[in-house]
């Protein structure tokens, strides 16, 4: 489904965004199931601080953040689950194709959701800091911490409302400090202190429709931001109860999925 020229800015740039995957229907039970899930009301602004975790919901919830931002790990619902649908499956499949020698799950489908929902928050909107995933943990580069992973909008991200921040060039000038000091670190923490030495390029805030998917691989600098917008901003990426994903340990025994 991928053209080479996607295929080639996913490679140098570290991410594509992408619309259609999803049928429509589908995104929007899912929207509706996790409102659900948080026992909260779309139209009912007053509901939206205040969380009810469903008796025997078997997923992990965490308010974080003054309640800004509130997490579920490990959900099952089959309504959010159908977000990855097949096409989806085809596209992803065809970015991990890329890069085999990355160690991977082998199972082709989720066990779970991670829900990651931000609430409206009255401040100043911040552009943060840029990190690669994995960079707290003892992970290094080489061959690579995953082959591809992905942010699902079951709402619209609209600018400055809970969007993610990404540094297109930041793949390429990581590549190139790399081959320039072959003896430095190959862990990913030890890449990070030295962003301002590499100069990254510049941010690009990533505004996207409910059931775009956001596509991004391991040298992709990236940041989530707060909402300062007027409605809530859903998105899930998936997770994995395998052996091979459990260094991507999130919440009990729910791990990230890397396909």
């Amino acid at each position: 489904m991928l053209s080479e020229q996607q295929l080639t800015q996913f490679e140098e740039e570290g991410y594509l965004l992408l619309s259609g995957l999803i049928p429509q229907e589908t995104v929007e039970k899912a929207a509706a199931a996790m409102w659900g899930m948080m026992g909260m009301e779309a139209d009912n602004p007053d509901s939206w601080g205040h969380f009810k975790r469903p008796p025997l919901a078997g997923f992990y919830m965490e308010q974080m953040q003054k309640g800004n931002r509130i997490e579920l790990f490990g959900v099952t619902h089959p309504d959010v689950l159908a977000c990855c649908s097949p096409d989806y499956r085809t596209v992803l499949k065809q970015l991990v194709s890329q890069y085999p020698e990355i160690p991977h799950c082998k199972d082709s489908r989720p066990d779970g959701i991670w829900a990651l929902n931000q609430f409206p928050v009255s401040t100043e909107w911040k552009r943060p800091s840029p990190h690669l995933d994995g960079d707290f943990r003892d992970f290094r580069l080489d061959p690579g911490t995953f082959r591809a992973t992905s942010l699902t909008y079951l709402t619209d991200a609209n600018a400055h409302g809970g969007t993610t921040v990404i540094w297109p060039d930041g793949p390429q000038r990581i590549r190139k400090f790399r081959k320039k000091n072959p003896e430095f670190s190959n862990h990913v923490r030890d890449v990070r202190a030295l962003f301002p030495e590499m100069d990254l390029g510049e941010p690009m805030e990533v505004v996207a429709k409910q059931g775009d998917v956001l596509f991004f691989h391991h040298l992709l600098p990236h940041s989530g931001t707060m909402n300062v917008g007027t409605v809530p901003r859903f998105a899930i990426r998936f997770m994995c109860l395998c052996v091979a994903c459990r260094k991507w340990e999130k919440k009990g025994e729910w791990n990230i999925w890397m396909p």
